[in-house]
Parts: structure tokens; sequence; C-alpha cells
């Protein structure tokens, strides 16, 4: 028997509780213009009457191919209030790749709303304009029909990530997923009083977590331009009243090493995405002992975080690095055996999430769900879990301790990066034999980006200008195919793959060909992408 859904379990409920009580609070904040919940709410529900007008409701998932904006976060709710999810996607991918978005979400898009008209679009549009929020809140907005009957295991949104066959896999997140670690205790620098950046990119659940993470909670969510802070503009908006900071690991050590001191008068920080740097940590917390540092780990397919750790000095000087942390609220985390055994402290296995931050599943696509989302045994009792495909223990503490992969998967700049996805693209194309792609891996050990190295189909010309077997032609193919985050940062013909002696690819081997510092020589490449003055 389902259990009722309360209200500060959907997220579009939990967002209109702050409007009731704080209407004049500031919700957004966005190129210097305030937001208040009670705007943000009506504007929601003018944005709902029109998806309504559509027939928008339950069951679908509607694209939004818009950029970070007030309107964007208006028809997020909209969406939500009817039923109905939102799918996050960047209105600058290739082509290719929106349409493999659209033909994953199939019949479930009844439409796709844009700021104008999308070229070779073949659903039906609503148009939104940009700078119009203020004019949908006006006045009383028109009901949108009867309230929509959404549960909290209903889809809120959908989250497109890299899969190994060239085409996205879509994460399908409920509302409790996306509530969970705010409807009780909000973490530290959540909630009224709080101001935060939203600055990861719509398409990703840590877009969620900057966003809804702080309207769930009564707390202000500044939009900012552009797809990276910087640290000036980090200065800036601290001088204007911000207060928490979400980076990945790999912007917190840009941070860290360009100007430490852009911090000071943060509150918060939280890094996450990939694995931290105790160098780079310990000259954080020796210049801002009074700020708090966290640390989050989790994949889209459990929601945002799955376990946090606050950061002390002394975790600089683990063994095994700075700790992943314990659960967050209504999380369960395991490590599993080879035999599917819950390992018992101190023992390296599968990491396995459990709880209601788990995604519904993948979009259409039922035997990798399957192969993904299994049964473990816990405390006696059979629960759906995840499989990682990350390596870690659990300490006496229960603190869980991260170890590298089981595959292939990287994370660069906190991105998912399935290798094979760039492989199968890159062998798509006229001229490419074979191909496999690495990452290029910094000195502190974060995955920069990646580096693809190709084989040509026998008797095609050596690598000049224009050809396919070219190097830079290849990428610009490529940038076509891929979204800029899966774009290798370097492509490279050679006649062949370095072997193992027991004839497997030599992985490592590339490794050094793209590793920073000093290289050893290059066997067999014939050039690079960067086309460096004397190669």
């Amino acid at each position: 028997m389902t259990e009722p859904t309360h209200p500060m379990e959907l997220l579009h409920a939990a967002v209109c509780h702050q409007a009731l009580v704080r209407p004049t609070a500031t919700a957004l904040i966005h190129r210097g213009e305030h937001i208040t919940y009670r705007t943000l709410d009506r504007a929601a529900d003018t944005y709902a009457a029109a998806l309504a007008d559509q027939g928008v409701g339950p069951g679908h998932i509607v694209p939004l191919l818009l950029p970070r904006s007030p309107e964007l976060v208006a028809l997020q709710l909209a969406l939500l209030k009817r039923g109905a999810a939102y799918a996050g996607v960047d209105p600058r991918w290739p082509a290719r790749r929106l349409e493999a978005v659209f033909d994953l979400l199939g019949d479930r898009h009844p439409l796709v709303v844009a700021d104008g008209s999308p070229a070779g679009l073949r659903a039906p549009l609503l148009n939104v304009g940009l700078g119009d929020l203020r004019r949908a809140a006006e006045g009383r907005p028109r009901a949108a029909g009867p309230a929509a009957e959404v549960t909290a295991d209903a889809p809120a949104a959908v989250i497109f990530t890299s899969g190994t066959t060239g085409v996205p896999k879509g994460v399908v997140l409920a509302h409790r997923a996306m509530t969970r670690m705010f409807r009780e205790v909000p973490p530290p620098g959540f909630g009224a009083g709080h101001v935060m950046p939203q600055a990861a990119p719509p398409w990703w659940d840590m877009y969620a977590y900057e966003l809804f993470g702080q309207l769930t909670t009564g707390g202000t969510s500044v939009l900012v331009d552009g797809d990276h802070l910087l640290p000036g503009t980090l200065r800036r908006l601290i001088q204007d009243g911000v207060t928490t900071l979400r980076l990945t690991a790999t912007l917190f050590h840009l941070f860290v090493d360009e100007d430490p001191t852009c911090f000071t008068g943060l509150r918060q920080v939280f890094v996450g995405g990939e694995r931290l740097s105790p160098h780079h940590v310990r000259t954080f917390l020796g210049r801002h002992p009074e700020v708090g540092l966290t640390n989050g780990y989790g994949p889209a397919e459990s929601c945002m975080h799955a376990t946090s750790h606050p950061v002390r000095i002394q975790d600089c000087d683990r063994e095994a690095g700075i700790p992943l942390g314990t659960p967050v609220p209504f999380t369960t985390v395991a490590v599993v055996g080879p035999e599917g055994e819950v390992c018992p402290p101190g023992r390296t296995g599968e990491i396995h999430l459990a709880g209601e931050g788990l995604a519904l599943g993948y979009l259409g696509e039922p035997e990798l769900t399957a192969r993904s989302f299994v049964t473990v045994e816990l405390e006696g009792r059979q629960v759906r879990a995840y499989r990682t495909g990350d390596l870690g223990h659990l300490d006496e503490t229960g603190t869980l301790h991260f170890h590298g992969r089981t595959d292939r998967q990287l994370k660069v700049r906190g991105h998912r990066v399935e290798a094979a996805e760039i492989e199968a693209l890159a062998s798509s194309v006229a001229g490419v034999r074979s191909s496999t792609a690495v990452g290029i891996t910094a000195a502190d050990g974060s995955v920069t980006g990646t580096a693809l190295f190709y084989t040509r189909v026998p008797g095609t010309p050596p690598a000049v200008g224009g050809t396919e077997s070219d190097p830079l032609a290849l990428r610009e193919q490529l940038a076509g195919l891929l979204p800029d985050y899966l774009l290798p940062a370097s492509v490279r013909v050679v006649d062949s793959f370095p072997l193992t002696p027991n004839g497997k690819l030599d992985r490592t081997a590339l490794n050094l060909l793209v590793r920073p510092g000093p290289r050893p020589a290059r066997p067999r490449a014939t050039a690079t992408a960067a086309r460096t003055k004397g190669e």
C-alpha cells in the first residue's frame, strides 16, 4: 500500500509553501533584478494555464530549450504543477544530440518550450519570450484547470547523461528524490537568509540542488549568466550578499590556485563531482578557517548528493584521500562484494546507494535499468539499490571512502563522461578505423578532459588539412555531434595502438602521452589537434 504524499515531498508544493509564508521575500536574483516568491509563483500559474491549453498533464516530459533565466524556473514549476516533468536540455547542443533526446522522449513530450523557433523542430512549440516573467505574473492568473494528482514518486525531471552506446541516457528523477535533502533539516547554508549562485548547467541534477534547494527552504538563488563562475564574479556576488557556494572539484582547485582569497565572506562551500585534492583543501582551510567546507558525493541516479562530509584539516593526511562522508537524509550506502555480499567495515567493494534519492530508472531503457538498479539485502530486508560502478569502503564510523572505478567512466568538470560514447561517435566518422578515449589527468589526480586516439582506414591518405583522417577535421566533426564537455581536448592519429604483453590495449601507455609535464617520445603519433608549433 502506497504511503500518502506529504506536500513538502512535492517540489512545486514546497516552493508554493514558501510563496504563502514569505510572499515578498526574494526568491530569485537575475542581472540585479529581485523576484519575489509571490511573483515567481504567479508567473508559474500563468504558464501552467498555457501548458494546460496545449494538453500538458501527468505522464508528459517536456524539454525546455531555454537558457538559465527566471522564465526557465517558472516554466519548470508550471510543468510540475501540471503533473508533468521537465527535461534538462541545452539549446546549444548539436542538432543530432537534440534529435536523440527527442527520440528518447517519444510521444511523452507533446510540445517543446523555447524562446523563438529552433530550426528543424518537429514537435509543436510553445514560444516563451525571455524577459516576460513579470508580465506573466501581472494580475490574477487564470486557473489551469483541475489540480493534477501528483505523488512523491511521480517523475519531476529527466537528466541526460553520457551513454556508452553513443546515445545519451535519460535519468528519471522523482519529486521525493529532489526534496529529500531539504524537507526536514536543510544542509548548512540553505534556507531563509541564505543566498546561493545557481551556476550549474540546467540539464544537470546539481542545478536542482542549487536552485530548488534554496527555493524549497526559503532561501534565495542568484541566476548566473555564462557557463562557469570565475573568481572575480564570485567576489562581486559575495559583495551583493551571496553566502553559500557549490563548485565542482575542478573549479574549486582552479579558484584556490588563481585567487584563494575570493571565498572571503562566504559562510559555506560545497564541493563535489570529482576527487578533492588534499593540497588545495589544505590551502583553503588555512586561508578560510571560518568557512564551512563540505565534500559531497553522488551520481545523478541517486539525485544530488548521496553522502556529505564536513572537511577538516586532518582529512588531508588520510591515505585514502578526502572522505566522501556519511549518507544524507533518506539515503542508505552499502559496499557490496563480488558475490553480492555486504562488505564489513574496511573492506573494499562496489558502492551501492539506496533510499528515496534513487532515480525511477533510465527513460525507455528497461534492460539497462534492470542492470543498474538491483536488489540487495540490507539488515534482513530486500532493498532496491543503484550500482554506482565506484569502488570504496566504509570505515568503523560509517564514513565512505573512494577507491576508483570498476569501469571506464570519467568525471570531467563534474560531468559524467563515458569514454565509449566518444569512441562510438568517432568510429562512425568516415576514414576512422578504430578509436579509444582516455582521461587527461592533472598532477592532483583530477581529470581535466579527454584525449582521443584513432587509427585510419587502410588506404586513407596521411593526415593533411581537410581530409577525414586529419585530427583537426575529426575534432570539428565531433563538435557537431557532441556537447562541449564530451568533446576531446586532444585528438591524435596513430598507426596502431600500444598493446600489453597479453595483447590487450595498453591504456597506461596512452595515458602517459597526455599526462601534463615532460612526456615520453610519442610512438607512431603523427599529429595532434592542438597543432603546436614545431610538431
